[in-house]
């Protein structure tokens, strides 16, 4: 039982003997038993209004109770400014340490992956001398896909850096490069436009591009008629055929804004020791991770 519930208790069998021990005297002059308590009662008065003001007498302790220890707290808070500093920036990191785990708890293992099938879809490593999670190349994903009679797809992705020229000057922004198929092993289809076609891959090179929702709100302000449009990436036109859902998200290769198609004319591409599909003149772009993602 509560401390509350004790009091309140404690306040009504205090009442209770107060109208017994009154009625025990009124007997003793001569009144009748329940004449006697009824009397008792009356001059008290009423029961529930002394309850109330009990209950709005405890509220009210309760409540000083605690701006005093208000009170106290910010002066030895206030005389001592190095502790408070601290006090507040251990707090501070405590939370911020608590948000960012549970977040990354609720992505990884709570939320379920917005994709269709999501139990279905694994990630593919080669394996050789090097180590057991290799990256491919190329030549070997064509050979996968190819000699293929497990997965009812395979599609690859590389993460990569996409120099964007705007109004105000080139800028450097995050990209995909992906299989033709790669959204439709995932089950995922635009919010705008159209995914890539089939053996798009093959000859669109960089000239199509899908935009996140994320990229379409906040560098184009949501544009209705923003399919169609063209960017000029890496020097070259690519016209804008689609934005992705609003709660799509590949982790792997975030925060790619752009997507579009993989290379498949480089030089690289044709060395099956390559394990990036390609390289931009100077450095390689991003990092090189194609990973086929069965479906």
């Amino acid at each position: 039982m509560s401390k509350k519930k004790r009091s309140t208790d404690d306040f009504a069998e205090e009442i209770e003997s107060h109208i017994e021990l009154e009625a025990d005297d009124l007997e003793r002059e001569g009144l009748s038993a329940g004449a006697a308590r009824q009397k008792a009662k009356s001059e008290f008065g009423s029961v529930s209004a002394a309850r109330e003001r009990f209950y709005l007498r405890g509220r009210a302790v309760w409540f000083d109770n605690m701006v005093r220890d208000a009170r106290f707290a910010v002066r030895q808070l206030l005389k001592n400014p190095g502790f408070t500093v601290t006090a507040v920036l251990v707090m501070a990191l405590g939370i911020g340490a608590s948000v960012a785990i549970f977040a990354f708890v609720d992505a990884a293992l709570i939320k379920p992956l917005p994709y269709e099938s999501p139990s279905r879809l694994v990630n593919l490593f080669e394996s050789n001398l090097t180590g057991p999670r290799f990256h491919l190349s190329y030549l070997d994903y064509l050979d996968w896909k190819r000699m293929n009679s497990v997965f009812s797809s395979l599609s690859v992705y590389e993460q990569t850096d996409l120099m964007l020229s705007t109004p105000q000057g080139t800028r450097q922004v995050d990209g995909v490069r992906v299989s033709d198929g790669f959204l439709q092993t995932l089950g995922v289809r635009p919010l705008l436009g159209r995914d890539f076609y089939e053996g798009e891959d093959l000859t669109s090179g960089s000239s199509t591009v899908l935009l996140t929702y994320a990229e379409w709100q906040n560098r184009y302000g949501g544009r209705p008629d923003i399919v169609g449009q063209s960017v000029i990436l890496n020097g070259a036109a690519a016209t804008i055929i689609g934005v992705l859902p609003r709660d799509f998200q590949f982790a792997p290769a975030a925060p790619g804004g752009f997507w579009l198609t993989i290379v498949t004319n480089d030089e690289s591409a044709r060395h099956r020791g390559a394990m990036a599909f390609w390289e931009w003149p100077g450095s390689k772009t991003g990092l090189p991770l194609p990973q086929p993602m069965p479906r």
